[in-house]
């Protein structure tokens, strides 16, 4: 979203723009019957000369054959559990047992399974998400078509706990996993299956913004490439690492801390530290309230050119990425749901405050030099996704400093008389 701001006009910082595997082995009776034998005897004529004794002739013929069948019984009925793979929490698991000999086709059935996990009768596949971790016994049991039974009690099925983050080890670190840094995602990680855990940067709400030039590999998680943009500032960016069907999210970073040649100054503090807008702010909420993002001047930022005059004006033009701020009643007040100038309690507001002008710097005296400016937000309560997840708004910023004022009114003339004073600065959102 796009927004613009001057101290000429007292206009509102308003966010109009914005976003915010079964098988069976069978045997059968089988017949053998070796091809007919037949046996013709040979006739034979025999003529002697002699009229008072004539030969008669003989004819044999008596067919033969000879049939054999061997009926063997199938081979034993036998069930093979195979080696139970490690499951998780709220993981997909999925793992498929044998059976042999018998007359298929099989009837299978399992005791002992863990509470989410199910064999299927037909196939003997055993799938689904298990609710709760420990140690199983588990016995599998195989009916043929003769009701024959076979079991078998298998080694111990182990379901770890879920897959999860650590943010409080994450945070002893820094806000972030940083670019240029020796960790990643999955040094915070733990419990899980094993099993290869894979990364992803997702587009979406409440996911920041991976700078230009930079990726996540999705094997080792790693931050990959060179930082390849020209504004100031620091940004920052969820990463998702999945493992069987489970996603687990952490905030990277990375700071671009080179400025246009002629770009105004600008310094900020936060979270009670001093001098440190270079570094991502880190805010907990409450998952189940409304969000809110005001820090009564924290964070604070000033912004100098060096000398704009008696007459100094400003403006500004700020864009935040989506996320669950924006959202909720906040909508339809006369404020909107972000801005830069602070946000003061006044009774008299339907949501009891109000945002009012910067200042100028310094707050007394000429030449003006510059103003200063805060960040607040307002949203509804946030969706079920965010509730156990980190998420980032992203603040993108441009500044102008003039005596004149047309020159800074607008968002044209802001990006055309602001000498590329731009600023980047990320907010880390943490569910408590």
């Amino acid at each position: 979203m796009f927004v613009l701001g001057a101290a000429a006009l007292p206009m509102a910082c308003s966010d109009d723009d914005a976003a915010g595997g079964g098988s069976y082995v069978g045997s059968a009776t089988q017949t053998t019957q070796p091809p007919a034998t037949t046996t013709d005897s040979e006739t034979t004529t025999s003529t002697t000369d002699t009229p008072t004794s004539p030969t008669s002739t003989v004819t044999t013929d008596e067919p033969t054959t000879t049939l054999v069948t061997t009926d063997e019984p199938p081979p034993a009925l036998a069930v093979d559990c195979g080696a139970l793979p490690k499951g998780a929490q709220g993981a997909e698991y999925q793992h498929q047992p044998t059976a042999s000999g018998g007359v298929p086709k099989y009837t299978w059935s399992a005791s002992g399974l863990p509470d989410g996990l199910a064999i299927n009768p037909a196939s003997g596949e055993i799938s689904g998400v298990p609710t709760t971790s420990g140690e199983f016994t588990v016995e599998i049991t195989v009916t043929d078509l003769e009701d024959t039974v076979a079991t078998a009690s298998c080694p111990a099925l182990t379901v770890g706990d879920q897959l999860k983050v650590d943010y409080d080890a994450l945070a002893a670190d820094g806000p972030c996993v940083a670019a240029g840094g020796d960790k990643t995602i999955l040094d915070y990680v733990t419990g899980g299956d094993g099993s290869p855990i894979t990364c992803s940067t997702p587009a979406g709400s409440g996911d920041g913004k991976v700078p230009t030039g930079l990726g996540v590999d999705d094997q080792s998680c790693a931050i990959v490439g060179t930082i390849g943009e020209s504004r100031y500032g620091n940004w920052a960016w969820i990463v998702a690492a999945e493992q069987s069907g489970v996603k687990v999210y952490a905030p990277y970073c990375a700071k671009q801390t080179q400025q246009a040649p002629k770009a105004y100054a600008i310094s900020g503090d936060h979270s009670g530290q001093m001098d440190n807008a270079l570094e991502p702010m880190v805010v907990d909420f409450d998952p189940d309230q409304p969000l809110r993002f005001d820090g009564d001047a924290d964070p604070r930022f000033e912004v100098k050119k060096g000398t704009c005059g008696d007459s100094c004006f400003f403006g500004f033009l700020y864009r935040v990425t989506m996320s669950p701020f924006g959202t909720g009643e906040c909508k339809s007040d006369k404020d909107g749901c972000s801005g830069l100038c602070p946000l003061v309690a006044d009774a008299n507001e339907p949501d009891g405050d109000k945002a009012i002008q910067c200042s100028l710097l310094p707050l007394m005296g000429t030449p003006k030099i510059g103003f200063s400016h805060e960040m607040w937000a307002k949203g509804d309560v946030p969706p079920e996704e965010f509730k156990t997840r980190p998420f980032v708004v992203q603040w993108s910023i441009d500044y102008c400093l003039s005596n004149a004022a047309p020159d800074c009114q607008g968002k044209d003339a802001i990006l055309a008389n602001g000498d590329n004073s731009s600023f980047e600065f990320p907010v880390i959102f943490r569910p408590q």
